[in-house]
């Protein structure tokens, strides 16, 4: 049982286990949704806040961003991997990320994984963790659109982490799969928003056409 705790493997199959648990789903059942059926049709907590409400929606993020944190916390621990190994728990991370997005208990059609990205660098790197959260949001004030600050903070902390020296490079490369596999995620809210823009565009140019500026 002591080698099992030492092992990578162990504690990256409980990860992913563990972050697979579809809390989402589980808490619209209980209420007799199926936030599947509603909306984007995603179990994260932004759709989970249109099916079920902005309290449950707030409660489903803050347990996506702990699935994700605990195992890599557990596994830092002496009796486990340790705080020293950091391929190690990059790997855990990253199985609490693609339990997620892949759960098993759902056919392996999950979420986009933004929130357990939070939470594996809340417990890899915190400050790095709260940097991004801090882009989250102020980049949702500014476009209102949870797409674009996911993508965003993704983003903002991978090239943070590169710039910094003194991070595990297990943690960098750990950071930029984690974006890579969000951003192909979120590639149909990209689509969206580049549609949206374009139709602006055609729907000004046509407005500039139909009434055209006034000579003085």
């Amino acid at each position: 049982m002591d080698l099992l705790a030492h092992h990578t493997v162990t504690w990256v199959i409980a990860s992913y286990l563990i972050a697979a648990i579809p809390v989402g789903v589980v808490l619209g059942r209980l209420r007799g949704v199926d936030i599947r059926a509603v909306g984007s049709g995603n179990i994260g907590a932004t759709n989970a806040a249109r099916a079920l409400g902005a309290r449950l929606g707030m409660v489903v993020l803050m347990l996506d961003v702990a699935k994700a944190a605990l195992p890599v916390v557990l596994a830092r621990q002496p009796f486990a991997l340790g705080p020293h190994d950091a391929p190690g728990l990059a790997a855990v991370a990253m199985a609490a990320v693609l339990g997620h997005i892949f759960p098993v208990y759902l056919g392996f059609r999950g979420g986009k994984g933004v929130a357990c990205a939070l939470g594996v660098f809340v417990a890899l790197d915190p400050p790095v963790a709260l940097g991004a959260l801090v882009m989250y949001v102020q980049t949702l004030v500014l476009t209102r659109t949870s797409a674009i600050g996911s993508l965003t903070a993704v983003t903002s902390m991978t090239i943070t982490l590169f710039l910094m020296s003194d991070v595990p490079p297990a943690y960098q490369w750990l950071s930029l799969a984690i974006a890579a596999v969000i951003w192909v995620r979120h590639t149909s809210n990209v689509r969206g928003l580049v549609a949206e823009a374009k139709a602006r565009k055609r729907a000004a140019s046509a407005s500039a056409e139909l009434n055209p500026p006034r000579e003085t």
